[in-house]
């Protein structure tokens, strides 16, 4: 018998929306007996290559985006906090994200939902090592020595950089951006759409 394909999830630590899809995400792949392939992407590169304006530029939509997030989160349980500046530094923390993943996948999503709850649930900047930490300290195991590995790590970087060739070849628009098998998901508000598929296939 041949294995289901993982769902390819892709994420940005600085998208409002996928904080709420990173703390679901897992839970919903495996009731329903599914993978989850979790790809950290540079929203920024990828809204620059398609000549998409981020939300932040605009005035009404952001304001728009910072009502309906708060709603959205208030509607799932989560608690909720706009980082200041916005939209916040994650460079860092993405390349952190694939230094684990090349280790222990799942010891990266445990991290990925740390940080994401820690930057929108809590407002912390996770631009410096020391926030990165400072933001871990009860959470997932991760060391001064990971977090300084992961900012010269040459596969981490280049991870990033295939990860964003690899969201324009799947035509991802936005994040979080799910697929499975083929069909895209696009938004946190999608993935009640994503269960309904899994629990046909």
């Amino acid at each position: 018998m041949v294995a289901a394909s993982p769902i390819r999830f892709y994420f940005d630590f600085n998208s409002t929306f996928s904080y709420l899809a990173i703390q679901r995400i897992d839970d919903i792949a495996t009731a329903h007996g599914r993978r989850v392939d979790w790809r950290a992407l540079s929203l920024g590169h990828l809204f620059q290559a398609q000549g998409i304006a981020p939300p932040p530029t605009i005035p009404a939509k952001f304001a728009y985006l910072a009502t309906d997030f708060a709603r959205s989160c208030e509607m799932a349980g989560l608690p909720h906090r706009l980082p200041a500046p916005f939209p916040p530094d994650v460079k860092l923390a993405r390349q952190l994200f694939w230094y684990l993943k090349a280790r222990d996948e799942m010891r990266a999503h445990v991290y990925a939902r740390a940080v994401s709850r820690a930057v929108f649930g809590q407002g912390h900047a996770v631009a410096t090592q020391a926030q990165i930490l400072a933001v871990l300290a009860d959470g997932p195991e991760v060391s001064e020595a990971d977090v300084a590995a992961a900012a010269t790590d040459a596969v981490a970087k280049q991870a990033v950089v295939t990860c964003l060739e690899d969201a324009k070849a799947d035509g991802v628009i936005g994040a979080p951006f799910m697929i499975l098998d083929g069909e895209p998901f696009w938004g946190a508000d999608r993935l009640e759409h994503l269960i309904r598929r899994l629990a046909s296939a």
